[in-house]
């Protein structure tokens, strides 16, 4: 049995431990035709390890996993949660200000999913916006002055979002929330405004497990596109380590943006585009990866270095990005000598 060695660990291997390596995570969308590495060029020990050890980590804890759950080719079943410790969406408007939402996957609704509120009670802040501070049970502080000030002249001085109403109240009692007469309400939080609309704020967090996920992502792509002999260039060893074994080195670059940074035309507003370009950096051209998830948000960073000056830009191979249509499965194109524009001094 002949043996062949990982694109990624860079270990020599009989056939038998190869498998089958999806350019594009099929958690992302699953294509007609779809780009596979499959010619014993990621090992299953690799594949295993990204699959289980990286992807599953942002799959439902992204901002990537918010817009999978929105636009991936097919829906997910209903009841599905978005976890919060790399995105939160919170209320940022009148009884909604402060309030913080989980997502879940709706496939009644036209987005495929719905906001549903946290169990929090609030306490009016504002009388003239009508905004309230949300608080856990545990983290209720005690009334001061100005607070049970605040509440004797409000309409609506307490929400509770979904707590125990005889728990709540206990804690409201002991807390010095409830003298006199009170009220608070148990309505669901739409009640309080008539419009189906209000606006959010997403704070969302990029870190290593993501940006290994686009690398991995762009640099199957580079094999599928240009050969498995070409990616196992030492040019290409530091990227690699990164993805493998996640170890950064301040020769590398990273950057992100909103919305494409290419001038690929996109089949439609939420395809993916995966791709490489040319970058001028220190008189030479550099090979950078760029991935567009859903056509939102794109990552940038640099994977290799030409031997070639930049004053040769006639000389510059062509470099390729493909769209992957996430609306009816199919893949196309396009080759030509892409160029990136630029970025930031920072990483």
């Amino acid at each position: 049995m002949e043996k062949h060695k990982c694109i990624y660990c860079l270990r020599t291997k009989y056939e038998s431990e190869f498998n089958k390596e999806h350019v594009v995570p099929r958690m992302m969308g699953t294509y007609q035709d779809a780009f596979v590495l499959s010619n014993f060029q990621v090992c299953q020990e690799c594949n295993s390890y990204f699959s289980r050890q990286i992807e599953d980590k942002i799959a439902l804890d992204s901002y990537e996993g918010f817009l999978r759950m929105q636009f991936r080719d097919k829906p997910m079943s209903d009841g599905r949660r978005l976890t919060d410790s790399r995105i939160r969406i919170i209320g940022n408007e009148g009884v909604f200000k402060g309030l913080p939402f989980y997502v879940l996957t709706d496939t009644s609704n036209p987005y495929r999913i719905r906001f549903e509120v946290e169990p929090m009670v609030g306490i009016i802040s504002s009388l003239e916006a009508n905004e309230y501070i949300y608080y856990t049970l545990e983290n209720l502080p005690d009334a001061t002055k100005e607070v049970k000030s605040r509440l004797k002249k409000a309409e609506q001085p307490i929400i509770n979002t979904g707590i125990d109403r005889e728990l709540l109240e206990r804690e409201l009692e002991e807390k010095g929330y409830l003298i006199g007469k009170y009220n608070y309400f148990e309505k669901s939080i739409t009640d309080f405004y008539k419009e189906p609309e209000f606006m959010t704020i997403i704070e969302m967090k990029i870190d290593s497990f993501m940006r290994r996920v686009c690398a991995k992502t762009v640099f199957n792509y580079l094999c599928h596109s240009r050969g498995k002999e070409f990616v196992l260039d030492s040019s290409f060893d530091l990227i690699r380590e990164y993805i493998r074994y996640g170890q950064w080195s301040e020769e590398l670059w990273f950057r992100y943006s909103k919305g494409p940074v290419s001038s690929v035309e996109m089949p439609n507003e939420t395809a993916h585009v995966v791709g490489y370009m040319w970058y001028p950096e220190n008189d030479q051209w550099i090979l950078c990866g760029s991935l567009t998830w859903f056509g939102d948000i794109t990552y940038i960073f640099k994977l290799g270095i030409s031997n070639q000056k930049v004053q040769q830009l006639n000389t510059l191979n062509s470099t390729t990005m493909a769209c992957f249509n996430n609306v009816d499965r199919t893949i196309i194109e396009d080759d030509a000598v892409h160029i990136y524009g630029g970025r930031p001094d920072e990483i």
